[in-house]
């Protein structure tokens, strides 16, 4: 059995209501399994109760657990005895430990942990939170001065914990009564309790005794909630969502904290880690700090996985506060407890099955497939170790040297099994108890049938002429570095000392399945080409007659890509060419990156944006548009041109190694795509005709499979869908968004250099635009796009966890729709090698991978890189592209308007403050700042479907283009 397996296997929970004694909780527990939680307007899914229920039951009632180190036997006479078999003792009566008041909540992604969370707050928002044992033995403070009856009991009755709220709650609801004047009491005199302080100070003026300072601290109804940077927004959408009457506190940026007893009256307060770790910049440090001075009920951590990476000799900020802080539970809230751990099995072999060697397979490489898999199994054991010691703080785990009568307990001693640690003492059965007693989650195939479909589709392209031609330039390079370095220098590509230069040629060899006309200058390839020629002619160095032949084939192939019109244009000007046809033929050499007129031009999104905009600020200005069209729109056109070339001129270029090869280069300028705009907001809409010939121009083909297949489905499916595109760098992203411009498609780029506000601002927006393209890397573990019914992934990925992470964006159990996912992939390109070895690696394999070329197959690939054969003949530009299925019109209405970066998203904006008592809540459920587009854009009628290739009279009226970038 492996440890996945073991997760996978861990029971469903199963609360029971008998076991609470207190009243007041067991009535919160029936309010949940019941469904009717006061304050929570959305329905909770059955297993989501017993969730809920059973977080509260482990809060109020955990259970005694036997010593995890214990083995339990019988003698000769049936006696029961208990071992310790690592410090080798033996105990006639059995050490039992309370459970841990909190634990791990891994339900599945998309299951509903946020609202799981929500319920449990919500049915115990009116219950006190309990002092600790040892201060209900105290004496009670004496007041220096008699006070009011009133004031007196009320205190008496915080400082108790007795639950008054449910009292007067009834009271309101059966007979009406408020009670104002008795509630105003006891919030006056909220419950506390001292504790040592570690302060210290003398105990009179006269002696040098030292005595510790005691400190008050609130009990506080309240939970601390701490969560991502970027799933704030989330969460507070969440509360609005869900919840009704709950006090919120938003602590965010640098903004001061309440005083300690304000603190103490909130519901919830929500935290982003960064926040939360500056506590221990702040002047005065934790012990300074409001937080540190109230008794919370719980604290919950979103996405709590990270704390796994702490070790008591180096914890991370954020359990050092944690830490430092008061809460009567802790709970960690993760779908993937550690990297390895998820809902579904996906390891197919075994340790036992992979030590098994396949036909053609060795022994070593079985054996260190099965070390990698145990090592990854330790590496998950040591952080679930982590979470449960350092932060759960779960005995005996958590024992110190202070713990009289006890002794230390070492998590890697007792729980790792001898395969994963030498002299380690772990048993499974102790390991499966103690994970059922930190972990709720239900087995996935109680809940499975409750998640939206997923239909997925490998899509498999041909590819274009000029497709096929920039994977060949790779191939030619490598071929021409290898034969000619001998295969042995310091200037081959795969030595060890050329590491870098073989990472950025396979980055750039998975771009060029995309687009990789960009990489390798006409000047570039013909000096390789030459210098391979000249190798090949002095025979200096012995090569036999494969290799002669690898070089003949790729210097063919040479010649063929010098020459090359397209190529050349694509670097010359580092843009994907596309072919539109319709342009007046008195401008259209102009506005073609060739200068060559005809029907069917090569030109880029960058030169048909500045267009559009030429256009739009005429289009209602009929002496203006003549004008153009009569002679000023040439000059714009050679004008943009050389703008063009002006802005591409670089010094930079990439290494050059054996064989005058080259790693390749490609950059993407920074638009000003987001800029403030420069036309009048009241220029009218375009009228019918107005244009004249100018209304048939369209984009019929571009150079990259991918995108034109990309193009054809966003616009098949936007209508009425939500799309997430997943891509693989930010060239990729660059030369997609400057199409998706032209044709005025609503889209986010979720790239690497957002701020973490812009990033929540996107994510939050994503339910006016129609469509947002990701990278990979940024599969975001935690966030909620379940409006998303789309997912394109530009090229496959090679580790499966990554790409679940990835669908589980969108398929939620609040998902409406069926979730369609399709993976791109290029023929004969490095997509269908990344595809085959996914299928067949392990999850341990996948987690060596640090690199793609830690993958042996993967990298004996590009080792051993071959030229394709080229259809033979003479191709016209726009034969060497590959054609749209319905050809885009480019003067679309709405085209060329330039917007304010702000504008259309729905920002994140501060809670209001009320003096120094935030009411987040406020903020929560106001209506959100919303902007109307300019007469310009007409918005689409969802009523009516509106063909937007087929009737230049009937052009779609696209919202407004947003492409952004950091």
């Amino acid at each position: 059995m492996s440890l996945l397996q073991l997760f996978n296997k861990i029971p469903s929970p199963t609360p029971r209501i008998s076991s609470i004694e207190e009243t007041y909780s067991k009535s919160a527990m029936c309010d949940i399994l019941d469904g009717q939680v006061p304050g929570l307007k959305s329905e909770l899914y059955p297993y989501q109760r017993r969730s809920s229920a059973m977080m509260l039951q482990k809060e109020v009632q955990p259970e005694q657990v036997l010593d995890p180190r214990l083995l339990h036997v019988k003698d000769q006479e049936g006696g029961s005895w208990y071992i310790d078999t690592v410090a080798g003792t033996v105990l006639r009566e059995p050490r039992h430990y309370d459970g841990v008041s909190g634990g791990i909540l891994a339900e599945e992604m998309g299951a509903g942990k946020t609202i799981i969370c929500l319920a449990l707050i919500l049915a115990t928002k009116g219950l006190p939170t309990q002092p600790p044992e040892y201060v209900c033995a105290e004496k009670a403070p004496i007041r220096k001065r008699l006070a009011p009856l009133a004031e007196m009991a009320a205190s008496c009755a915080t400082r108790n914990a007795v639950p008054w709220r449910p009292y007067f709650d009834l009271y309101k609801i059966k007979l009406g009564d408020e009670y104002e004047r008795c509630i105003a009491a006891l919030e006056r005199n909220p419950g506390y309790y001292f504790i040592q302080s570690s302060e210290q100070r003398r105990t009179t003026r006269f002696c040098t005794g030292i005595q510790s300072k005691k400190k008050r601290l609130y009990l506080s109804n309240g939970s601390i909630v701490v969560v991502p940077p970027n799933l704030l927004v989330q969460w507070k959408q969440e509360i609005s969502k869900h919840t009704d009457g709950l006090e919120v506190l938003v602590v965010t940026r640098d903004q001061p904290l309440p005083r300690p007893e304000d603190l103490s009256k909130f519901d919830l307060i929500l935290f982003t880690q960064t926040r939360l770790e500056n506590l221990l910049r702040q002047e005065g440090g934790l012990e300074q700090s409001p937080l540190s001075k109230v008794h919370f009920k719980r604290c919950i951590v979103d996405e709590g996985h990270k704390l796994g990476h702490s070790r008591m000799s180096s914890k991370s900020n954020m359990l050092l506060v944690l830490d430092a802080l008061h809460f009567s539970a802790r709970w960690i809230v993760t779908g993937t407890p550690s990297q390895g751990l998820y809902g579904v099995d996906m390891q197919t072999k075994t340790p036992q099955s992979v030590a098994q060697p396949e036909e053609g397979g060795s022994v070593a490489t079985c054996n260190t497939s099965r070390n990698s898999i145990l090592e990854m199994e330790r590496r998950d054991l040591e952080r679930i170790g982590a979470m449960a010691a350092l932060y759960l703080r779960a005995r005996p785990w958590a024992n110190t040297t202070l713990d009289v009568g006890d002794t230390m307990a070492d998590w890697a001693t007792y729980l790792l099994l001898p395969k994963h640690k030498k002299n380690s003492g772990g048993r499974w059965d102790c390991l499966r108890a103690t994970l059922n007693s930190l972990i709720i989650r239900h087995q996935i195939a109680e809940v499975n049938s409750l998640f939206p479909p997923v239909n997925e589709k490998l899509v498999v392209l041909e590819g274009s002429y000029q497709d096929q031609m920039s994977l060949n330039i790779f191939s030619m390079m490598i071929i021409f570095n290898s034969v000619q370095s001998q295969r042995t220098d310091m200037d081959y590509f795969f030595h060890n000392k050329q590491r870098k230069a073989l990472l950025q040629i396979v980055h750039n060899l998975k771009q060029a399945s995309f687009f990789g006309g960009s990489f390798y200058s006409q000047q570039d390839i013909e000096k390789a080409v030459e210098t391979a020629e000249d190798f090949l002619a002095e025979k200096k160095v012995p090569t036999s007659d494969q290799d002669r032949e690898l070089l003949e084939q790729a210097i063919e192939f040479g010649h063929v890509v010098s020459t090359n019109k397209v190529k050349a244009l694509s670097n010359t000007f580092h843009e994907m060419p596309l072919s539109v046809h319709g342009l007046p033929h008195n401008v259209s050499a102009s506005w073609s990156l060739d200068q060559e007129a005809g029907d069917h031009i090569c030109s880029s999104s960058t030169m048909l944006v500045t267009l559009q905009k030429l256009i739009y600020k005429s289009a209602s200005k009929p002496e203006e548009l003549n004008s153009l069209l009569n002679g000023r729109l040439i000059q714009e056109g050679v004008d943009s041109r050389m703008r063009m070339l002006t802005s591409d001129e670089t010094t930079n270029s990439s290494q050059t190694l054996a064989g005058n090869t080259k790693l390749g280069d490609d950059k993407h300028r920074i638009t000003n795509a987001h800029g403030i705009s420069d036309v009048k907001a009241e220029v009218e809409a375009t009228a019918d005709g107005a244009l004249g010939p100018l209304e048939t121009v369209q984009i019929t083909s571009t150079v990259s499979a991918k995108l034109s297949y990309l193009i054809d489905s966003v616009l098949r499916y936007q209508e009425n869908e939500k799309i997430l595109i997943f891509y693989e760098n930010d060239n990729i992203a660059w030369y997609l968004a400057g199409v998706l411009e032209v044709l005025q498609v609503q889209h986010l780029i979720y790239a690497k250099g957002l701020t973490v506000q812009r990033r929540s601002q996107y994510v939050n927006t994503f339910n006016e635009p129609l469509l947002m393209p990701w990278a990979n890397k940024d599969a975001a573990f935690g966030l909620d796009m379940r409006v998303a019914s789309r997912i394109y992934f530009i090229s496959p990925v090679l580790n499966p966890q990554v790409e679940a992470q990835a669908i589980g964006r969108a398929r939620r159990i609040s998902q409406q729709k069926p979730v369609f996912v399709e993976t791109l992939v290029l023929k004969n390109s490095i997509d269908e090698v990344i595809l085959e070895r996914k299928e067949h690696m392990t999850q341990a394999e996948h987690r060596r991978v640090q690199s793609i070329l830690d993958d042996g197959p993967i990298y004996e690939w590009v080792k051993n890189a071959r030229i394709t054969l080229l259809p033979g003949g003479e191709f016209s530009k726009e034969d060497q592209m590959s054609p749209l299925d319905t050809p885009q019109y480019v003067f679309r209405r709405g085209f060329g308007r330039t917007i304010h970066p702000d504008e259309g998203l729905v920002l994140d904006e501060t809670p209001r403050s009320d003096g120094r008592v935030l009411r987040p809540l406020e903020m929560a459920n106001e209506k959100k700042r919303t902007t109307q587009f300019n007469a310009t854009t007409v918005v689409r009628d969802q009523s009516q479907h509106i063909d937007s290739s087929s009737n230049t009279s009937d052009l779609a009226a696209r919202p407004s283009k947003r492409v952004r970038f950091g």
